[in-house]
């Protein structure tokens, strides 16, 4: 038996008492990691069984697919990275749309961050210290060397790990997620919180890179002390934070956070706008439905009569972004507006904003934020966000060759990424290019991870025949291999 089978079936077995999680795991697409007597996991096999767990993340509704957000976290989460032990992970951090206060590692360098987190950090070095410490379970390894320590019965802690993940993810939002969390506790403990020594490993290692990095010691310290404070006012509770669910705090790993932020003396860290920012947009995000937009614009209005600099700057940014969400766009267009200027017309992630709201301000000022959102790019022309929002703008504005001319010269937006293959698509099914729009939608299923779907799209490519030979001849090449990857998983799979 193959690891794919056997995994569903442990998965059955360990999820007898959660059938909304069984559902759900049997799911996973997850690679041919050889035999279940075989050696640790390697790193190239680690990241391929990371890339297949994102793509059911990237597909449930709770994955805040924000170009801001994943934007900051990647800065963040990358200067905490160099500033820690070497690393041949390429780290991927991410929103979870959820109020709990949490993040979780992922195999492969893939980190996921609650949004609650984000909105409940007093500062920019709490959140830093948070991303550090899961950078640590990453770059020490320890989802490897956990499964190591099965030997044998790897393949069932595997089934563990990815109901431990389902609990995390689930946090505390959802009445039915959250009975997952209750009855699969203790595989939550074991097997995503791994042990206590990695946790304090993690902390030693995270804690490091933290101060290398310019953050204050004291955030982990800090971070430490608000949760055992919620902790012990939830004693007892599902409502305690989900962070101590899957990261269990023990006196040992305080006393530790305190000491070490003695010894490494004090430093004052400036938080950045963008913390600022973001916190305030996760405010807004963090609700999909009109009376959460509300509630955080009245937040935001509250918090002005009292804020100044940064903050006064991230709650008219939050009150602009609440107002765009409630179809208020005279008020957002005014909000951002006062944020701008505040902001001396300096940070990407208003003028973002502020282009897509001048943009929809009028048809008649439509031009003028396209040349926002341009002079924006090119001010920043390694920014996939900025990318990202002058390549929508264009397509909005059904400027479709010049969205294909933009594309071939920018160098933030890989060829290999949904967003790039999506906007080509988009492109050329408006210029009636027919095989190269089933062509770039195919390429955009195949890296979603929907083979199927790729290969029907390639198919209608081929049978549309619309394209030079050139095209034709690399439709041709890229069905073939999709055809033989998909034979060969069918016949291992059995």
């Amino acid at each position: 038996m193959t690891l794919k089978p056997l995994l569903s079936l442990c998965l059955s077995c360990l999820l007898a008492a959660a059938p909304i999680a069984e559902t759900y795991a049997q799911n996973y697409n997850l690679p041919n990691l050889g035999a279940a007597g075989g050696s640790a996991l390697s790193p190239m096999q680690e990241r391929q069984l990371g890339e297949e767990i994102m793509v059911e993340v990237r597909s449930d509704p709770t994955y805040l697919n924000d170009p801001e957000t994943i934007d900051y976290l990647m800065r963040l989460g990358y200067k905490l990275v160099s500033a820690g032990p070497g690393s041949s992970y390429s780290f991927f951090f991410f929103p979870i749309r959820d109020p709990s206060i949490n993040a979780f590692a992922l195999p492969g360098g893939f980190i996921a961050v609650h949004t609650g987190l984000v909105t409940t950090a007093s500062n920019e070095s709490e959140l830093a210290s948070v991303l550090s410490h899961e950078i640590g379970h990453v770059t020490q390894r320890h989802i490897a060397r956990m499964i190591e320590n099965q030997k044998g019965n790897w393949a069932a802690t595997l089934g563990s790990l990815l109901v431990a993940i389902l609990a995390a993810r689930a946090g505390s939002a959802d009445g039915a997620a959250a009975s997952v969390i209750g009855t699969q506790a203790a595989l939550a403990q074991n097997y995503l919180s791994f042990s206590r020594d990695a946790e304090r490993e993690a902390d030693r290692i995270g804690f490091n890179s933290l101060v290398r990095a310019g953050f204050d010691p004291k955030g982990m310290e800090n971070f430490f002390e608000r949760l055992d404070f919620n902790n012990r006012a939830y004693e007892g509770s599902r409502a305690a934070p989900a962070y101590l669910r899957t990261h269990p705090l023990t006196i040992d790993r305080m006393s530790e956070a305190q000491n070490r932020s003695r010894m490494a003396g004090k430093r004052n860290h400036k938080d950045s706008l963008d913390f600022f920012l973001i916190r305030a947009r996760l405010r807004v995000l963090q609700s999909n439905r009109y009376q959460g937009w509300s509630d955080a614009a009245d937040y935001f209005r509250n918090e002005l009569k009292t804020a100044t600099g940064y903050q006064a700057i991230g709650a008219h940014y939050g009150l602009a972004v609440a107002t765009q969400k409630m179809k208020n766009k005279t008020e957002a267009l005014k909000q951002i507006e006062i944020a701008q200027k505040m902001a001396g017309g300096n940070s990407a992630i208003i003028n973002k904003l502020h282009s897509n709201l001048v943009f929809e301000s009028s048809p008649a000022n439509r031009a003028r934020g396209l040349q926002l959102a341009k002079s924006a790019q090119q001010k920043s022309p390694l920014s996939t966000m900025l990318v990202l929002n002058y390549g929508d703008l264009l397509l909005r504005d059904k400027k479709y060759n010049d969205l294909l001319n933009f594309l071939r010269r920018q160098h933030a937006l890989s060829k290999s990424t949904v967003e790039y293959q999506s906007f080509l698509g988009q492109a050329y099914e408006a210029l009636g290019k027919v095989s190269q729009s089933h062509q770039a939608i195919g390429e955009m299923y195949a890296l979603q991870g929907q083979r199927v779907a790729a290969i029907q799209q390639l198919s209608l490519a081929q049978k549309a025949n619309d394209g030079d030979f050139y095209t034709m001849s690399e439709i041709d090449a890229r069905l073939r291999e999709l055809r033989r990857d998909e034979d060969f998983d069918r016949k291992h799979s059995n």
